[in-house]
């Protein structure tokens, strides 16, 4: 729901709750990040004012571990992230914890499954490089937001495929695969769509909403007391689980009707936006 679609009595049900939010999680990449894979000044103001008045910031991402590493050391962060959709938490000091790595029969099964499409695939590691065995059009997008490409001759060689934590397939919504994929390895992985070009696929017991989860409880905040903010079908479980849910500009239409309020989007400070008028209003 939208603050515009609710009605007094309503309304001051959530203001009440907007005067306790105690911890943000964020998304990344069409979040945090705007288009350039940059964060803006607003955005980084926005944070340090939550940080300087003791509002916990957590970074929810389907990054890479040396990403979460990267922002922890980038803006100060001093709380557990969350890194690889949720198959893994980020400590402070860079040590790792709730590693869920995808089972190795399933990854090499997916594998063999694009190999068989001829669709392109990325496999992200607990050692945070993002293997591919060969050039796919979509993937270009994945460079574009940072992360480093590894080349690899096989993807199915046993020092990968006992680490992955993250499949990434570059297919976009129509596309004849991605009914494939689920028909195939739904009941194995959890999958979910990540932008226009992009399914993942991870642990069935990972996920960024069961990752926030546990945060909350080492951080010891309630869930009424949290505000996520996020872009895509994989932030949909950490939406409506939080105290207050708010959408980019830039999301789905359905990230849009599950959460509370819908901000701008990530190239007009959507995240800056939400802090200023939902935690510091």
């Amino acid at each position: 729901m939208k603050m515009m679609d609710l009605n007094s009595k309503e309304k001051l049900k959530i203001l009440e709750k907007l005067k306790k939010i105690k911890l943000v999680a964020i998304d990344l990449d069409g979040t945090l990040f705007n288009s350039k894979s940059e964060i803006s000044q607003r955005n980084k103001d926005a944070i340090k004012k939550c940080l300087e008045n003791d509002i916990k910031i957590i970074i929810t991402t389907a990054k890479s571990i040396d990403w979460a590493k990267k922002l922890i050391k980038e803006l100060n962060l001093k709380d557990p992230q969350i890194a690889s959709a949720g198959s893994v938490i980020v400590n402070s000091d860079g040590s790792l914890t709730k590693i869920k790595r995808i089972p190795t029969s399933s990854y090499k099964k997916l594998i063999n499954l694009t190999r068989k499409y001829n669709v392109g695939v990325v496999a992200c590691g607990i050692d945070s490089l993002i293997y591919y065995e060969k050039n796919d059009p979509y993937l270009k997008y994945i460079w574009d937001t940072g992360e480093i490409p590894c080349k690899t001759d096989n993807l199915l060689k046993n020092e990968i495929a006992n680490q992955v934590l993250l499949i990434t397939v570059a297919v976009n919504e129509e596309h004849p695969f991605s009914k494939i994929f689920i028909s195939e390895l739904g009941e194995e992985l959890k999958i979910r769509r990540a932008g226009e070009y992009f399914l993942t696929a991870y642990n069935k017991k990972a996920g960024k909403l069961g990752a926030l989860k546990n945060v909350l409880k080492i951080t010891g905040v309630k869930p009424i007391n949290t505000m996520a903010i996020g872009d895509s079908e994989g932030d949909l479980g950490m939406i409506t689980y939080a105290g207050i849910g708010v959408a980019m500009g830039n999301s789905s239409e359905k990230l849009k009707s599950a959460a509370d309020f819908v901000v701008s989007d990530n190239d007009n400070d959507g995240v800056a936006e939400a802090i200023e008028k939902f935690v510091f209003r």
